[in-house]
């Protein structure tokens, strides 16, 4: 009976040394949890630079013009000699619709004009006077001007004459008698020259302007975007701290190449949002200050708990099963490690634990996709998952958890192209402009991770313009100038 207890006993002794060896074996082959982040990630935006052009066809300045401007430009009697015996009545008008052209560095504005000529007042008295036949040619006058923007972003001209073509040369006859009056006319429209452009001048400087343009998508970069709508709730706002802009002209278009700086802001609370800010008076940008594409900073955020709540809703009680070996993911989730992202897998095997990924989450410019870089187990060389070859079964666990892992993040990064065409374009489009916002490219995305949250900082390039569709006309403008007729001499007045 004793030797039988001692023999039991001996049993018992290996047995539980047994076990005990064969939990340490499996502690010591156990992986061990990468050391988890534990503070939060203070991130701060860079400066975002939007490079939008504001363009205006020359063609819709030429249709404004000509529905605003109309009518007669001169209207007056003029003596043809210094001794005041010969006077003709002279009208000219604007019947013809006037051009505008663009050698890419001066605009010029071409007016046909048409010339009426009456014989009024001569030597030869009254009677014969009348007999003479009114007058009615063409001319042309050229009127050039540099295009700029005053102060207040409207368009700012100054137009002079630069030329003028007889179509057919002023002749008054009468039978075989023939008066060129070219040289009078000439004088007088040189003195009347500065009626023509200053209406051109306050046509132009006070209506055409780029001011609501510019100042809408000044004011729709500081409204909030909604960037996150599951708690924590989370808005981005530019704030705008400069702006700038350089005109110029091409052989179609005026140019205003505007330069707009903005900073990416983060809101929680978007009911103590601030007033947009208005827009500053216009200021010059530097020639080497323009180029052709916006170098557009954002910000986007998710959640370990919104990542985790996504691999649970896939993975959880899934079954992966190799070669006759079959494992069940009992649960999942994601953290941030000294390793990068690191994934806890929870499985049915008995004394084997949680299974640890980990890797380095990045963006890949070429494919414009994020990837997860030397993602794999934190495991000892000596494991029994690798010497029982559960290593094929452990690789399928470990693509299909890289494959769903960044889908999230990726979704934020989806948004980018919405939130950068609303955030210039909000409440743009419509019947004054069109707004094109094209070629838009992820340059690059800078990747943090705190306790709680994964940050994307995303740098974008894009192309933007602004095309001018037309400008809202004023009242219709009589081109007039209207000076006291002369008396005309009666043959009782000559005698």
């Amino acid at each position: 009976m004793k030797k039988a207890l001692t023999i039991t006993g001996i049993f018992v002794a290996v047995i539980l040394v047994g076990l005990l060896l064969l939990l340490t074996i499996v502690e010591t082959n156990k992986p061990k949890p990468p050391k988890a982040i534990t503070e939060a990630v203070a991130v701060t935006v860079p400066l975002s630079t939007f490079n939008v052009p504001v363009r205006f066809k020359l063609e819709k300045l030429e249709k404004y013009l000509n529905t605003i401007v109309t009518g007669t430009f001169l209207e007056k009697s003029i003596f043809l000699q210094s001794s005041k015996k010969e006077a003709v009545y002279l009208t000219l008008t604007k019947k013809e619709a006037l051009t505008v052209t663009s050698d890419g560095k001066v605009l010029f504005c071409t007016l046909p004009l048409t010339v009426d000529a009456k014989l009024v007042k001569s030597r030869f008295g009254n009677l014969l006077t009348r007999l003479f036949k009114p007058l009615q040619t063409s001319l042309l006058i050229t009127v050039s001007t540099p295009v700029a923007l005053d102060n207040k972003w409207n368009v700012s001209t100054k137009f002079t004459i630069t030329g003028y073509q007889w179509i057919k040369e002023p002749v008054l006859r009468f039978g075989p008698f023939r008066k060129t009056i070219t040289k009078y006319l000439d004088n007088e429209i040189q003195k009347q020259s500065r009626v023509l452009t200053e209406i051109l001048d306050k046509e132009i400087n006070g209506k055409v302007s780029l001011r609501p343009t510019v100042s809408g998508v000044w004011k729709s970069l500081q409204k909030p975007i909604a960037i996150h709508k599951k708690p924590p709730k989370a808005w981005l706002r530019f704030i705008c701290e400069d702006i700038q802009g350089s005109v110029k002209l091409s052989r179609k278009e005026i140019i205003c190449q505007t330069l707009l700086k903005a900073r990416a802001l983060v809101v929680t609370d978007t009911t103590a949002e601030k007033a947009p800010l208005p827009l500053p008076s216009f200021s010059q940008l530097p020639e080497n200050g323009t180029a052709q594409q916006s170098d557009i900073y954002l910000y986007a955020f998710t959640t370990f708990s919104e990542i985790n709540e996504q691999l649970n809703d896939y993975f959880k009680g899934k079954t992966f099963t190799e070669k006759g070996r079959s494992i069940k993911i009992n649960s999942i989730g994601a953290y941030a490690s000294e390793k990068g992202i690191t994934i806890a897998v929870e499985t049915n095997e008995l004394f084997k634990g949680k299974l640890y990924i980990s890797g380095q989450l990045a963006f890949d410019v070429p494919s414009q996709k994020l990837q997860v870089h030397n993602f794999d187990y934190a495991l000892n060389s000596k494991s029994a998952l690798i010497q029982t070859g559960d290593d094929l079964l452990h690789t399928s666990i470990k693509q299909a958890v890289a494959s769903k892992l960044h889908l999230n993040l990726e979704t934020e990064i989806e948004k980018v192209p919405a939130i950068v065409h609303h955030a210039i374009s909000k409440g743009k489009a419509g019947k004054t402009i069109d707004l094109a916002v094209n070629d838009i490219q992820i340059r690059s995305c800078d990747i943090f991770m705190g306790k709680e949250k994964i940050h994307l900082i995303i740098n974008v390039s894009t192309e933007a313009k602004i095309d001018l569709k037309r400008i809202k006309p004023g009242k219709r403008i009589t081109i007039s100038k209207v000076l006291p007729l002369m008396p005309v001499a009666t043959d009782t007045e000559k005698s």
